[in-house]
């Protein structure tokens, strides 16, 4: 990253941060302000701003358009879905995502890395914040997020590791890399947020309280939900489209026992963290 980029980067995880730690409306001023920013750089072009705008108005109609429900509510939500899965993707254009890594080995049995500073999903992620109703701000409700992650971040781990290990996606690999101190803001900000606040935050609440009357209404929500996640990770491969979906279960069951964004973000993080620390990462070399 030069300069210019990493300020970039450090505008838009400071407006991520700020969702938790100052009122709303700093964190909408700091979404607009890396919007422009990105945009006088060049990694967002105008029809990247209109995206941006459409999909901010839509959720603004979604959630405060007074009794909004029924068929015009469900065709909203799935061209928000659409939308956001498009750019999650890196399919909608206006956006010029930039490279940190390129196709760097963090061990010798560890495959190729390469990765971006993803600008349009995380200023998708962020717009997606400002609209969830219910987040952390005192101690004692981190407290109590963090009390859900031991038990799901055992049982997740052992099942990754476990099917990993089975289909010799990866292999014990215990490292430090150098590159943690971007990796780590990027992994957890850029990508476990975002897919959060999408995923769990929109598409599992929101199918959840349409299947609230039905017998196994949640169990539901969270299978549809994982399977969405699972698939938005065919580029990995249909090994990483398995582990994904097995690992949304996971993340899906915690949002629902806790209630809390938070705690499916920390469980996705910490997945993330000991995969790159002790394992073959992001694969194991063939």
């Amino acid at each position: 990253m030069d300069d210019l980029q990493l300020s970039l980067f450090l505008l838009i995880c400071l407006s991520i941060i700020s969702w938790w730690i100052a009122p709303r409306w700093v964190s909408a001023m700091g979404a607009t302000l890396s919007a422009a920013y990105a945009y006088w750089l060049g990694y967002v072009d105008g029809l990247g701003l209109l995206v941006l705008a459409g999909i901010g108005l839509m959720l603004r109609g979604y959630y405060t358009v007074y009794k909004l429900a029924g068929l015009p509510k469900l065709a909203l939500g799935m061209v928000l879905v659409g939308a956001t899965f498009t750019v999650y993707q890196h399919f909608m254009p206006g956006f010029y995502n930039f490279m940190v890594a390129n196709q760097i080995h963090l061990s010798p049995t560890s495959s190729p890395y390469t990765a971006y500073v993803n600008i349009d999903k995380a200023l998708v992620g962020l717009i997606f914040l400002l609209y969830f109703p219910a987040f952390n701000r005192s101690l004692k409700e981190w407290l109590t997020s963090a009390r859900y992650v031991p038990l799901p971040l055992l049982i997740v781990s052992l099942l990754l590791i476990g099917s990993a290990y089975a289909i010799k996606y990866i292999q014990f690999d215990p490292k430090f890399p150098s590159i943690l101190w971007w990796w780590i803001p990027l992994n957890l900000l850029f990508v476990c947020v975002a897919e959060e606040v999408f995923f769990r935050g929109f598409i599992q609440r929101e199918i959840s309280n349409a299947l609230g009357n039905y017998k196994y209404g949640q169990a539901w929500s969270i299978g549809i939900t994982a399977l969405i996640c699972g698939a938005a990770h065919y580029r990995g491969g249909i090994s990483f489209v398995f582990l994904s979906g097995l690992a949304a279960i996971v993340y899906g069951y915690v949002f629902v026992k806790s209630e809390r964004l938070e705690t499916s973000i920390l469980v996705h993080f910490f997945v993330n963290f000991i995969h790159i620390l002790a394992f073959s990462y992001p694969s194991v070399s063939r």
